[in-house]
């Protein structure tokens, strides 16, 4: 009588802590020191934030280079208030390694989210990829948080699935939400070949403002119907989703970090990032007349890409987006 009386005291604890998950989603996060993080973003070309966002959080660079588990090393992507007619806040990164599908996880992201008595703080978001820049594939997500939690409430992470910020990355846990490409396969996009999964070279975050408006992906995963996503909200300062990284994860040890230029008959050296402009090649994987003009790079060509051509289509692409969000209020 006394083990079990002590084992259900013990339950009955946790579970007013809040330490008992009931969501099917327990995948952990990745630590920002993990070995199969192999890079991390160097540019951006879109920081487009919504509402609510202090002058002291509007440093896209803040979202380049490794993870630090600092909570205030972020750029914030705003808060879309529900009767705005703007889109939510977004920011689209490049990288100087290359993305692509490989067995096992493939991208992770970091916000600065926190456990607070056995739940989450979390501000979500989701993750798109593009091969171009104006072709994008959403990671479908889940969302089974059941209402809202209001401003600055918590959720159970294990009710939530494929959506940026879902793990905690601050007060000495640091850890980011892992994505794998294979969630992709069935995306139109992806079928299509507008999005080549093995040549990414865009990543978009896009802020879900969690007032139950948005809503997640879950059809393509199996489910009967698309759910609300609801997270805390509202949240000023630094509202919505507060990006401090994110990371291109290869978890096969195989060396192919590398960007292909896509010329596979031809046995050159130019398969690496940004390869030497100094040199006449015809293979040269800088396609300076194409590239959009992003911030981050060092290369003076990079610097010289048509005056932010992309910029316009990026802005196209968010109206694509909330014709997405089979939900959204305005």
């Amino acid at each position: 009588m006394r083990s079990s009386f002590s084992f259900l005291s013990v339950l009955l604890v946790l579970a007013v802590a809040g330490l008992v998950w009931a969501g099917p989603y327990d995948e952990e996060g990745l630590d920002k020191d993990d070995p199969s993080i192999v890079g991390w973003a160097t540019g951006y070309l879109d920081y487009l934030p919504g509402d609510g966002v202090d002058a002291t959080w509007q440093d896209p660079t803040k979202a380049l280079g490794p993870a630090t588990g600092s909570s205030t090393d972020i750029v914030s992507l705003g808060e879309r208030t529900l009767d705005s007619t703007d889109p939510p806040g977004e920011i689209t990164l490049t990288f100087d390694v290359a993305v692509r599908n490989r067995a096992g996880y493939d991208l992770v992201v970091f916000e600065n989210g926190f456990i607070s008595n056995g739940e989450l703080f979390a501000e979500l978001a989701y993750v798109e990829v593009s091969s171009d820049g104006e072709t994008w594939a959403r990671i479908p997500g889940v969302s089974l948080t059941p209402a809202a939690v209001g401003a600055y409430g918590l959720i159970d992470p294990t009710d939530v699935f494929n959506l940026g910020g879902k793990h905690p990355n601050a007060y000495d846990e640091s850890t980011g939400t892992p994505f794998d490409f294979d969630d992709l396969l069935g995306e139109q996009a992806v079928v299509d070949g507008e999005v080549d999964l093995d040549d990414i070279a865009f990543v978009k975050i896009v802020d879900v403002p969690g007032g139950g408006n948005y809503y997640d992906n879950a059809v393509a995963l199996g489910y009967a119907e698309n759910n609300p996503i609801y997270d805390a909200y509202p949240t000023t300062g630094s509202g919505g989703f507060d990006l401090e990284a994110v990371g291109v994860v290869n978890e096969t040890g195989a060396d192919d970090d590398t960007v292909d230029d896509d010329d596979d008959t031809v046995d050159d050296d130019d398969d690496t990032v940004d390869d030497d402009d100094t040199v006449d090649d015809d293979d040269d994987d800088d396609d300076d007349d194409a590239t959009p003009d992003w911030h981050g790079d060092d290369d003076d060509d990079d610097a010289a890409a048509d005056d932010d051509s992309l910029d316009d289509d990026a802005a196209s692409a968010d109206d694509d987006d909330d014709d997405n969000d089979s939900g959204c209020g305005s």
